[in-house]
């Protein structure tokens, strides 16, 4: 039953890998390189984007409090 439920969340789930350059791993805990586990649908079932890697990305990785110098009005 475990591994059924591993291979549901796994297939709910799709790898991505964050590179940041040019200063932006100081927002991000001086970590340039980072692999995320994200769903593949948002919260209204729609595929996820860049615009919800964003937020995700905020909202889950990025430890400085200075949102600002990475997303501003919701863009990079």
């Amino acid at each position: 039953m475990e591994d059924t439920e591993n291979l549901t969340k796994m297939q709910d789930t799709i790898f991505v890998n964050v590179d940041f350059t040019g200063g932006l791993e100081i927002l991000f805990s001086n970590q340039r390189k980072h692999r995320l586990a994200v769903p593949v649908n948002d919260e209204q079932g729609q595929p996820v984007n860049m615009a919800f890697l964003v937020s995700y990305l905020c909202q889950n990785v990025m430890k400085d409090r200075r949102k600002e110098m990475f997303v501003i009005d919701g863009t990079v």
